[in-house]
């Protein structure tokens, strides 16, 4: 038992519980982690501030109006913004623009006389569903796509059903397949992808003359900011329906087919595949009780003859982003070749790029280091690169890839900040050369770019981000650049953040249960500094790297203010244990004193009542009793004795032998300190008196009793290692003296003048003068009294204790 509660003790000790209670909080936060997005909606918060937190350009003002910039080398040189810009809404007007005007554009780029330092696609951030009012101008629009041979254009897809509007929406989609190709190289769990019913297409001629195409679609995370690019959607078309008891295990399913049922509520539900007659009877069941059912009237009399459930038949099409097929162009690379695996990557299996100065496809490498020149432009050192063998894209379930933007929305101004390099379109568009080679321009200084175009002023598309604001075709030109510089946020795997979460939750517990709480208190904001610059500066910002950060951190000052806490209260129960058990042989004041200001070495000069006591004859006493029965008689006496010490807020100095010491006003000054002293000795003699009676004529107890008053020294007195609270001095010697002269004066209690003097004011005292005697160490000699009984009430007024009547000694 004794071994049991020791352990237990053990276990409670701040330094060991408190490793417990980081345990504990370690699980509480994993299981929330498992069953909500708390965390993971803070984690992508403080990934947003890694965002901000980035240093994307270096600049200097080398004159006054002149910035020189270093672009960052995880920025692609290849990707341009022609930006439909203030400017151009000045040059052209109102927009949207005519056709006619999208066409010169595309002239402006193709008609260059170096054919080789022509762009490596041109990407139309603007939507032609619909047909112009001109029939010509659309023509002459399809001629310059046709002329330039590198426009890609965007798709959007809608989760509803298609329109009755569009009635040529599967012809649309065939001619872009036809012409950009597709994705057929994909496994995995394709139920995870997003799924889309309708497609807002570009027109038929249009898409017959592309060099490529994808979707334009973002989705927005839980707080309405747009983070990642779903490079992967699924795309449904119906081709027909299926009655469910028509349906049976040999029900053929070709590839890129599935069978779905819409709920009540208007959920698509997949069947599961293969087919047996298992799967077959669960999607009865499920469909009986979720899935509204038809009805058809089969004999004509306007009632409805027979009831049953209808599955539909889809045919899915796998849809690239846009950045994807731009990105599989610029890595020559056909969309089929592509490898997918779901809820893992996308990869480019061999990225080869066209070299402008050569006139060849080179392997794909990316610049890590600039060249380093002298004052003259010389080359000092070669710039360096990394060798990419392949570009393999980290991807969700939901085929979603996340965007690493590279800084804040461009400026399409000269001295704005830019992140890429931003044209305007004017600048283009209303330079259209002729059909005349000859008076063509060499070149547009576009060799093997990017070409996004899109708007690029207030009221266009403009998509919140972790930067804030940025238009959508830099949303585009952002997610692009991840995947051709190679440049994707890796997390760390799971187990790595379980592990940090645990070794920053036990660290804290170990410090924080040893040191003083301001301190530790500090080392954990030291702590979270240098874990936040780790993870931000050298795994997010150099390596890609993505590390919980709030989650840990969390975890850590939960479980910080949870061991200050226990430690609280840990040492309030510690205190009450030490007030306990000190209270028995000091008065708890005393204790409280204690408590509040730790002992040490010294006293204080208080004006007091010093009380002694001893048995009469207790050596015969003694002789005549055994060991055990002395010894349980005197504990009897001195509980009693003591026990009305401390009732009158005495304090027990200590027990010398069968004597008794002790003192009133201290630790804390006392008024009436002599008062209670007298009160308490006449007590001490009526409860003596009770203990007798309990006892042979023999063993019966006599004692006599000394009060002095005056000044004593009380305090801690003795070594550093071991002290006694006591008092010292002249007036406790001569309380002693008188405790000691009783038995010549045949009286039970003597006080001296002071206490006489003290006790003066309150008449119900009953004092006898004795003499006058010489003590030690002393000239003059000392009055002396008997303290003979009290008229009146013994009792302790706040606490209604003690006899009540007169007392005589």
């Amino acid at each position: 038992m004794g071994e049991g509660r020791e352990r237990i003790q053990k276990l409670l000790d701040p330094k060991i519980f408190s490793l417990l209670l980081g345990v504990l909080v370690f699980l509480i936060i994993f299981l929330i982690s498992s069953v909500t997005d708390i965390f993971s909606r803070l984690e992508t918060n403080v990934v947003d501030l890694h965002f901000q937190l980035k240093y994307r350009s270096a600049q200097e003002i080398i004159e006054t109006g002149v910035i020189e910039e270093t672009q960052d080398l995880k920025v692609s040189r290849d990707i341009v913004i022609i930006g439909i810009d203030t400017a151009t809404l000045d040059t052209f007007g109102r927009w949207p623009f005519s056709r006619e005007i999208h066409a010169n554009l595309l002239k402006s780029f193709s008609r260059i006389k170096n054919q080789d330092q022509r762009e490596n696609a041109l990407f139309l951030d603007i939507f032609f569903s619909e047909p112009d009012s001109d029939p010509l101008i659309d023509e002459e629009m399809v001629f310059a796509m046709e002329e330039s041979g590198t426009v890609f254009l965007e798709t959007i897809l809608d989760i509803n059903p298609p329109s009755y509007a569009m009635k040529d929406e599967h012809e649309r989609m065939e001619a872009l397949y036809e012409s950009g190709g597709v994705i057929r190289n994909i496994s995995g769990d394709f139920s995870k992808l997003n799924t889309y019913y309708s497609t807002e297409s570009p027109l038929i001629e249009y898409g017959s003359n592309i060099a490529g195409y994808g979707h334009a679609n973002f989705g927005a995370d839980w707080d309405l900011i747009y983070r990642k690019q779903q490079l992967l959607a699924r795309y449904s078309t119906s081709t027909g329906k299926l009655r469910l008891d028509d349906l049976d295990p040999d029900a053929g399913i070709a590839d890129g087919e599935r069978l779905a049922w819409q709920t009540r509520q208007g959920e698509w539900i997949d069947v599961e595949t293969p087919l047996t007659q298992g799967v077959i009877d669960s999607l009865s069941r499920d469909m009986s009780n979720r899935a509204p059912s038809r009805s058809e009237d089969t004999d004509g009399d306007g009632l409805p003859d027979n009831r049953y459930f209808e599955l539909t038949r889809y045919k899915d099409d796998i849809i690239p982003a846009i950045t994807l097929s731009l990105a599989a162009n610029y890595f020559h690379t056909e969309l089929d070749e592509l490898e997918v695996v779901l809820g893992k990557y996308i990869l480019f299996p061999h990225p080869r790029v066209y070299n402008p100065e050569t006139g060849q496809l080179e392997d794909y490498r990316i610049m890590t280091a600039y060249p380093e020149l002298d004052d003259q432009g010389a080359v000092i050192s070669e710039a360096e690169y990394r060798d990419v063998p392949e570009i393999r894209i980290p991807i969700d379930e939901q085929g979603q890839m996340t965007i690493n933007f590279m800084g804040a929305r461009s400026n399409p101004g000269r001295s704005g900040y830019q992140t890429y390099p931003i044209r305007s379109y004017s600048a283009y568009a209303r330079r259209v050369p002729g059909e005349d080679p000859t008076r063509w321009p060499r070149t547009k200084a576009v060799a093997n770019k990017i070409l996004m175009v899109g708007g690029f002023f207030q009221g266009t598309d403009e998509k919140t981000t972790p930067f804030g604001l940025m238009y959508g075709v830099e949303v585009h030109a952002n997610a692009l650049n991840t995947i051709l510089m190679d440049n994707f946020l890796k997390p760390v795997p799971a187990w790595v953040n379980l592990l940090v979460l645990l070794g920053m939750i036990l660290i804290l517990s170990f410090y924080s249960s040893r040191m003083n709480t301001l301190l530790s208190f500090l080392v954990t904001l030291a702590m979270v500094g240098v874990y936040f610059y780790f993870a931000n500066i050298y795994f997010f910002e150099n390596r890609n790297i993505v590390l919980n950060f709030a989650t840990p951190v969390t975890g850590a000052f939960i479980c910080f203010i949870l061991v200050i806490v226990y430690r609280v209260v840990a040492g309030e129960s510690d205190k009450r244990r030490i007030k306990d058990m000190f209270g028995k042989y000091v008065n708890p004041k005393v204790v409280e004193q204690m408590m509040t200001n730790p002992p040490e070495l010294g006293g204080t000069d208080m004006d007091i009542t010093i009380f002694f006591s001893d048995i009469r004859s207790f050596t015969t006493l003694s002789e005549s009793m055994s060991p055990q029965e002395l010894v349980h008689l005197l504990n009897d006496y001195l509980t009693s004795m003591t026990d009305c010490l401390i009732e009158y807020d005495g304090t027990l100095d200590k027990y010398i032998g069968d004597a008794i010491m002790g003192f009133w006003g201290a630790p804390l000054p006392q008024a009436d300190h002599a008062v209670l002293a007298c009160k308490s000795a006449l007590r001490q003699l009526e409860l003596l008196e009770l203990l007798n009676e309990h006892l042979e004529p023999n063993r019966q107890l006599h004692i006599g009793i000394g009060l002095n008053s005056g000044i004593g020294t009380v305090g801690n007195m003795g070594s550093q290692g071991r002290m006694n609270f006591t008092v010292m001095g002249d007036n406790v010697n001569l309380a002693s003296r008188l405790e000691g002269i009783t038995k010549q004066y045949r009286t039970k209690i003597v006080i001296s003048q002071a206490t006489r003097d003290a006790i003066g004011h309150d008449e119900k005292f009953i004092t006898r003068e004795l003499d006058d005697i010489r003590v030690k160490g002393k000239l003059r000699p000392v009055r002396i009294y008997e303290l003979v009984g009290y008229d009146g009430d013994l009792a302790m007024k706040d606490e209604g204790k003690g006899k009540k009547g007169k007392k005589r000694a």
